[in-house]
């Protein structure tokens, strides 16, 4: 309903305009009657009514000066005058105050018709921009959220994207939580051992009550990373472990979560990201569904206080383009290392063996893959456990990696391209429904969401929402030319819930409106 406050100082006038018209039949309510300036204005600070009808003439305060006060305190309401008087000189100075609309008394109730449905139409459509807005803003806040997750996810693989992930940052305001952090590598999994997308939304809303600042986004290995701001670990460490006990007590959620160390400032985002991997990868000898520090994976390997340092980077180049020979050359001196250090732990064997998967399998989690591709979760760290020997570390090994090039060799190359062309059969299929979004599509296909929106953007040279734009707005031109279907018949054919943010997209991406297109077309 649009509220409505009826100003004049003559009691018959307002009952009048009260009584003489069925206003709430046409939508509106009377939220109450003044009978001077200043009770009119005490309402209208309390109640913020949509439209105000004053006389223009009453003792003390006359309903110019109260229109020039209400722009003051309420600039948004629509002021209709009522007046006796047809002075160019009034009309101008109302004119000048933003007045909405005269009426002539004695008032005609025809005449309150046609002003009252005016101003509703105009209130209507004013409420309908600034959805249209809040949707807007909406769509590009959603936008900026997924390009900012797909650099965050860059970033922690690759340290040459820092520069651009500080602007981003910044420009965020979360530049401030990477200044003292922490990193998480969450594995989450329903108790029955499958992953449950659905429940990511629900561990986002979960650690936004247990964690004060953080930043939240899904890897390609469909792991949750956390940057967590935190000058102490053991702040860290508390605040994990409580969520982790909400998963698995409230959301029935088995959780593993590896944490790093506290590192400073956005250069340091992948070596601590890298560390809550490491963590993560101890879960093989100390169980999984539980919180494991960074140094708890240290103690492990310092089992070996001389441990050979390998070119870990070369290493990873080999394997990632398939550089056979020298990859093997590698795992040799790696057996070779564990061999001369005379160590006989069955655990520290198992231990060494996933760190050296791990630090292989990295590549891997560019092109949205991950360990569990090898063999599956569970028969993964079943092998594991099966090791006794250091000659069954190296079958293991060899066996592990070779797949772990195989799979980056014969996916890497097209696995981005057949992932962009399922979602472009996707949006081909539903482009005309108002459900289409790059969530929908990512979920129809089985892909990771910013996973997607980074190859889409990539291989189509456009990000998924220009695309769907550009082809929706390709139809309704079509439709412009062949139809004489109305604007907002157009728009709900092509997709559009809404006809004026229809219109805007239409501008922006022809660089005209609507009716500028039709009537350039119908002067043709």
């Amino acid at each position: 309903m649009i509220r409505v406050l009826i100003v004049d100082d003559e009691k018959l006038e307002r009952v009048l305009i009260r009584k003489g018209f069925s206003w709430e039949d046409h939508g509106f309510h009377i939220i109450g009657e003044a009978s001077s300036g200043e009770e009119a204005l005490n309402i209208i600070r309390l109640e913020k009514p949509d439209v105000i009808l004053t006389d223009i003439s009453m003792a003390g305060m006359d309903g110019l000066t109260l229109s020039e006060k209400i722009r003051k305190i309420h600039p948004q309401a629509k002021i209709v005058i009522i007046t006796g008087y047809r002075e160019f000189e009034y009309a101008r100075k109302a004119v000048q105050l933003g007045v909405e609309d005269f009426l002539l008394k004695p008032v005609s109730m025809e005449d309150l018709s046609k002003v009252s449905t005016k101003i509703k139409a105009d209130i209507l459509e004013e409420i309908e921009k600034e959805r249209s807005i809040e949707r807007l803003k909406e769509s590009t806040l959603a936008e900026q959220a997924i390009i900012l997750e797909s650099l965050l996810q860059r970033v922690v693989e690759d340290e040459s994207l820092q520069g651009a992930a500080k602007e981003k940052l910044r420009a965020s305001g979360l530049y401030h939580l990477t200044e003292a952090h922490t990193v998480w590598n969450m594995r989450i999994r329903e108790q029955n051992g499958a992953t449950d997308e659905s429940r990511i939304h629900t561990v986002r809303e979960l650690l936004g009550n247990c964690v004060d600042e953080f930043m939240v986004f899904q890897h390609s290995s469909q792991n949750l990373v956390v940057i967590h701001k935190s000058i102490s670990m053991e702040d860290s460490l508390e605040k994990a472990r409580n969520i982790h006990e909400s998963l698995n007590l409230r959301m029935k959620l088995y959780a593993t979560i590896g944490i790093s160390r506290v590192h400073h400032g956005v250069d340091e985002l992948s070596p601590a990201f890298r560390e809550a991997q490491k963590a993560l990868s101890a879960s093989v000898l100390l169980g999984r569904n539980r919180v494991i520090t960074f140094p708890e994976y240290e103690s492990i390997l310092l089992r070996n206080e001389e441990k050979r340092e390998m070119d870990w980077d070369d290493f990873t180049f080999s394997v990632e383009n398939h550089l056979e020979e020298k990859v093997m050359k590698y795992i040799d001196q790696y057996i070779d290392f564990i061999t001369s250090s005379n160590i006989t732990d069955i655990e520290y064997y198992r231990m060494m063996t996933m760190d050296l998967i791990s630090k292989a399998s990295s590549p891997l989690y560019a092109i949205g893959l991950d360990l569990e591709a090898l063999y599956g979760e569970d028969e993964f760290y079943k092998n594991i456990r099966s090791i006794h020997t250091v000659g069954e570390m190296n079958d293991f090994l060899k066996e592990s990696i070779s797949k772990i090039m195989a799979l980056h060799k014969g996916r890497k190359s097209k696995r981005g391209r057949k992932v962009v062309q399922d979602a472009l059969d996707c949006i081909s299929e539903d482009l005309y429904s108002p459900e289409l979004s790059l969530g929908f599509v990512a979920q129809k296909i089985f892909a990771n969401e910013s996973y997607l929106s980074r190859v889409f953007k990539k291989e189509v040279g456009q990000s998924f929402i220009e695309y769907v734009l550009k082809k929706r707005i390709e139809e309704s031109i079509r439709l412009l030319n062949t139809t004489d279907d109305k604007v907002y018949e157009i728009a709900e054919k092509v997709g559009f819930k809404d006809s004026h943010y229809f219109s805007l997209c239409f501008k922006k991406v022809t660089g005209v409106t609507v009716k500028e297109y039709r009537r350039g077309r119908e002067d043709v």
